[in-house]
């Protein structure tokens, strides 16, 4: 327990944001505050380079940042386990140590970065059969499951479900682990909607289909999924997609930590939030990056991104909650480049109408994401 004149803050997850907070309390720590950071484990692996984690591009280490050592350097505490509730009336958050075993963690102000969760996911066929994304940690997982179905002499059957940009990615990186291996494989993306990639330009749909097409990358669009066997996918309209690592990539959802926690919260469970990062109930309770959608701006898009531009803003926030002062507003920019690595050593941009498929895409972006891990070390 802190002494009585601090302040016990808590920051939930490693999140982009979070990176950024325990960066900057290393450089300028709070008087009288007592941190706490909650973490499953000791290394956060950074979202934005686990496709070229997946397909050999980058080592683990690379890839990852070393959330202890940040925490220790901020001068807190790393406490780990899985976060699973929050009791705002009691200032508790909920953490799960072993299954079955929940202690609580006192707080006065708490914070949240910990990212999404996928839709459908809870399902038990979905957890039981198929291989799920989040929490990212699990990328090392389905790494080595990838390289062990490359390893077979029958075909390796690879389904992924979601056509977004993250299961694009996947779906490459997966055939690049194929072909480097040379073994022979299939791998199909199944979509939900009218569409892979909604919300990209016509342009850049048209590269991104024709790459697919190229990379021998099946698509399967306005089809739901209606069951997850050990080794076949099935679809609502009964066909059958023969599956030996299926990949669950569907839309993002809030993690279950704010039910019944009596805050505010959008239609997907996701944390209703201010200008300033807080919940719109409680001045204690603050979400950044995907957990948090912000009340003044609900439409903005759940990506990483944003959780890095409103790191120095939730900086701001807690350090004008816990010493005083006048909270930021925070305006979230109406678009952004996005860039998606296509596992040839080119990757493709998206950027105000333009639309490239290049390599100098792709040191662009290896140049961001090295630039943004090294942050952190």
């Amino acid at each position: 327990m802190p002494a009585s004149n601090s302040s016990h803050l808590v920051l939930v997850g490693a999140g982009h944001s979070h990176l950024e907070v325990l960066r900057r309390f290393g450089r300028r720590p709070l008087d009288g505050v007592e941190l706490a950071v909650i973490s499953p484990g000791r290394h956060h692996l950074y979202s934005g380079m686990v496709p070229g984690y997946l397909a050999g591009t980058y080592t683990e280490e690379q890839i990852a940042v070393d959330v202890e050592e940040l925490t220790r350097r901020a001068g807190g505490r790393l406490l780990r386990g899985r976060t699973v509730g929050l009791a705002a009336d009691r200032r508790l958050v909920l953490v799960e140590d072993d299954p079955g075993q929940v202690r609580e963690v006192p707080y006065d102000f708490v914070a949240f970065a910990v990212g999404s969760n996928t839709a459908g996911a809870e399902q038990p066929a979905v957890a039981r059969h198929a291989q799920l994304a989040k929490p990212i940690g699990r990328a090392v997982e389905l790494r080595r499951r990838m390289i062990e179905l490359a390893s077979r002499e029958e075909p390796g059957d690879v389904t992924v479900v979601g056509g977004g940009a993250g299961g694009c990615e996947v779906a490459l990186a997966a055939a690049a682990v194929f072909a480097a291996a040379a073994a022979p494989h299939r791998v199909s993306i199944v979509e939900s909607g009218k569409e892979i990639l909604a919300g990209y330009s016509a342009r850049f749909r048209r590269k991104a289909l024709r790459l697919l097409d190229g990379r021998g990358i099946a698509r399967r669009t306005g089809s739901r999924v209606a069951a997850v066997q050990t080794a076949e996918v099935e679809l609502e309209n009964g066909s059958r997609i023969p599956s030996r690592l299926t990949i669950w990539l569907t839309g993002p959802v809030a993690w279950p930590i704010f039910r019944g926690s009596g805050l505010p919260v959008d239609e997907r469970g996701f944390l209703l939030t201010d200008g300033a990062l807080r919940s719109i109930a409680d001045p204690r309770v603050f979400a950044s990056g995907d957990c948090g959608t912000l009340a003044g701006h609900p439409g903005t898009p759940k990506a990483g991104v944003y959780a890095v531009r409103e790191g120095p803003v939730l900086w701001r926030s807690l350090a004008a909650a816990l010493s005083g002062g006048e909270p930021p507003r925070y305006r979230p920019q109406k678009g952004f480049m996005s860039i998606l690595n296509t596992a040839d050593g080119r990757a493709l941009l998206s950027y105000k109408g333009l639309a490239s498929h290049s390599r100098w895409a792709w040191l662009l972006k290896d140049r961001i994401d090295r630039r943004f891990v090294a942050r952190y070390r």
